[in-house]
């Protein structure tokens, strides 16, 4: 049986008109699917499905390390509230 893993806690969120709710921090070490389903476990104990894209945004100077940002695509701000749990929805790859 496969897990859900933690991808981050929100520490503050932001609408990015027509790409969705950016959450921070930002996610130092990453490997897998640019775009997953979610489980977004809030502060409150309810619990939402939602879809995560991640992108890689770009600087100037760039970074010595590169980092992924997360939006949360289908929700207001207000459902994505500081605290929030962001875990990805383990998968099963086809037999």
């Amino acid at each position: 049986m496969l897990e859900n893993v933690t991808l981050l806690t929100v520490e503050d969120r932001f609408l990015i008109q027509d790409r969705g709710v950016l959450v921070l921090p930002l996610i130092p070490e990453y490997v897998g699917p640019m775009s997953f389903p979610v489980i977004l476990k809030k502060p409150d104990g309810t619990e939402s499905a939602a879809e995560a894209k991640l992108d890689i945004p770009l600087l100037n100077p760039p970074p010595k390390r590169y980092a992924f940002s997360c939006c949360v695509v289908g929700v207001s701000k207000d459902d994505v509230p500081i605290g929030t749990e962001i875990w990805i929805v383990s998968q099963r790859k086809p037999s």
